[in-house]
């Protein structure tokens, strides 16, 4: 069984994020980049299955130069062999166009049983490429996977998620891509001895070349912001401003309790 999981690098959570001088992008220089925490999730359920099954786990990543360092987090965590794949224009792509890229390189490695990756990417809140990457495909999906059970003899995957008042129990034939959900388990840190094995680790690198080549088959107009659907005309980054007001607590409680509600209702508007 080959599994391969879909990473992405983000900025820290506690990054500070400043609007780019053209104001349609974050500021990138100066910012702690990791593995996106969802993807840790995917990494975690991949590697545990390889533990029971002997599968063989490729860690896929788009993006910068940088993100190689994802990558190899991603291998050191346990997965066996990556693929990069890196051009400019990824920085102005929609879910849509990503969704094509990393499908039609997937198509191109062929004999992928189990697809994973996180239920979102923490930078762009966004859960809609791993879904473009199935359609993409043509292979079913299953989302927010709290528990996955696979069964290698019948080629079968039993995917189990939260929904409101109750679970949700659904059964794909390989090849399937399934996101998962936070909880899901808890992943590994990677080890001294798993971050030295993590260098020696192939990974495979597919530029602009490779992406527009026989390789994976993308034209250049399908790629950057021309082979999207969506645009970011400008960002705000939003300001918080906090305030403290103090009720005088000697006065009659019926009084407080009146002029608290007032506060809350006209003011903090939270009833």
């Amino acid at each position: 069984m080959k599994i391969l999981v879909i990473v992405r690098q983000t900025p820290d959570t506690e990054a500070k994020i400043q609007a780019n001088s053209d104001g349609n992008g974050i500021k990138t220089d100066d910012i702690k980049w990791i593995l996106n925490p969802f993807d840790e999730y995917a990494v975690e359920e991949a590697v545990q299955i390889k533990e029971k099954t002997g599968a063989e786990v490729v860690i896929l990543t788009v993006g910068a130069d940088r993100s190689v360092d994802a990558l190899r987090q991603a291998l050191a965590m346990g997965g066996d062999s990556g693929v990069h794949i890196k051009d400019e224009s990824f920085a102005d792509m929609d879910p849509y166009a990503l969704g094509k890229v990393i499908g039609s390189k997937i198509k191109a490695l062929g004999d992928i049983d189990l697809i994973f990756a996180g239920k979102k990417w923490i930078d762009e809140e966004s859960s809609q490429v791993p879904i473009q990457v199935a359609e993409e495909i043509g292979i079913p999906q299953a989302t927010l996977a709290s528990k996955v059970e696979v069964d290698d003899a019948s080629k079968t995957v039993k995917v189990t998620s939260v929904i409101e008042g109750g679970e949700e129990v659904r059964e794909l034939k390989f090849p399937a891509l399934i996101t998962v959900e936070q909880g899901i388990n808890e992943p590994r840190y990677a080890s001294l001895p798993g971050i030295m094995k993590a260098k020696k680790k192939p990974c495979e690198e597919v530029g602009p070349d490779g992406i527009n080549g026989d390789e994976i088959g993308i034209s250049g107009e399908a790629l950057g912001a021309a082979g999207s659907r969506i645009s970011v005309n400008s960002i705000e980054i939003p300001t918080i401003s906090r305030s403290l007001k103090v009720l005088d607590g000697r006065a009659e409680a019926v009084q407080a309790s009146a002029d608290l509600a007032k506060l809350l209702r006209e003011e903090a508007k939270i009833i």
